[in-house]
């Protein structure tokens, strides 16, 4: 067995402080330094069932957090990021590799990342080599992902507002077309006033019950075209930002510590497993 002698230490020593040194100086001069900045957010109530618009006013829950994880994890909205950013080229990447497309989303992929907490927020965690640019990524990511939720609960409640709008308009017609039929049975003779009280026919007393009736539906109809109206044109809530993105001087990569710590151990290891071969 290989005795550890003043000599032999002296060596591990000095091989682990150089092998250290020199991995902290190829961590300095050769890898680039990678910042860390995260934003916090609380997905907006978009789930009411009466005025979509005052939900806002509340955080979502457990189904809505998972809904606006799924948007900002989606397609539309990386694709938004790597244009606006221009990620591509920021990465590095060769635009002419057959595999461009899926290397360009594994690098957005690694270096963007959201989290659900256990307190219904959202994390955005963007990495990049200028801590300003980390910073300016993350927050426009929590921008990006309530526009595109927004013109996507938009582009629904259009469809269901054109929708409602043409039988409201049709039915508000006919209750027109009937309030004017009843004042001609009422002209003609229909309705008569005897002994101080009013005296209707049949056939008007007919008429006017599928009036109320359709008066009823129309009432119905209009609520519910209104409330869509007031839906299509006041602005869908966006994500609560509890702490916003901001440049972390510190980088997060790499950990030049840990990196030397690792050259050390591995530099005595080898040399340790070196003098134990040749002094068999």
């Amino acid at each position: 067995m290989l005795q550890l002698t003043v000599e032999l230490r002296k060596s591990l020593l000095l091989v682990g402080l150089m092998a250290g040194a020199l991995a902290w100086a190829i961590c300095n001069w050769f890898i680039a330094p990678s910042y860390q900045s995260k934003a916090v957010i609380f997905p907006p109530n978009t789930h009411a069932n009466i005025h979509l618009v005052a939900a806002g006013i509340r955080f979502g829950n457990d189904k809505e957090v998972g809904e606006h994880l799924e948007i900002m994890s989606s397609v539309e909205v990386q694709n938004e990021m790597i244009m606006r950013f221009d990620l591509a080229q920021r990465y590095q990447l060769d635009t002419s590799a057959i595999y461009f497309a899926s290397n360009l989303v594994t690098a957005y992929t690694k270096n963007v990342h959201i989290n659900r907490t256990l307190n219904k927020s959202l994390e955005i965690i963007v990495q990049d080599k200028s801590p300003e640019k980390a910073a300016e990524m993350a927050n426009a990511l929590v921008a990006v992902s309530d526009e595109f939720k927004s013109r996507l609960i938009k582009k629904n409640i259009q469809v269901a507002f054109d929708a409602a709008k043409q039988p409201f308009i049709k039915k508000q017609k006919l209750v027109a077309i009937m309030s004017d039929s009843l004042e001609v049975l009422r002209q003609a003779g229909e309705v008569v006033w005897a002994f101080g009280e009013e005296r209707k026919s049949g056939r008007y007393k007919n008429y006017e019950l599928q009036y109320l009736k359709e008066l009823d539906r129309l009432g119905y109809l209009q609520e519910k075209f209104e409330e869509l109206e007031t839906l299509l044109f006041n602005p869908i809530p966006k994500s609560y930002v509890v702490s916003p993105a901001v440049a972390q001087p510190k980088p997060v990569a790499p950990k030049k510590l840990l990196i030397s710590i690792l050259a050390s151990i591995l530099a005595m290891g080898l040399l340790l497993g070196f003098k134990n071969i040749f002094s068999r």
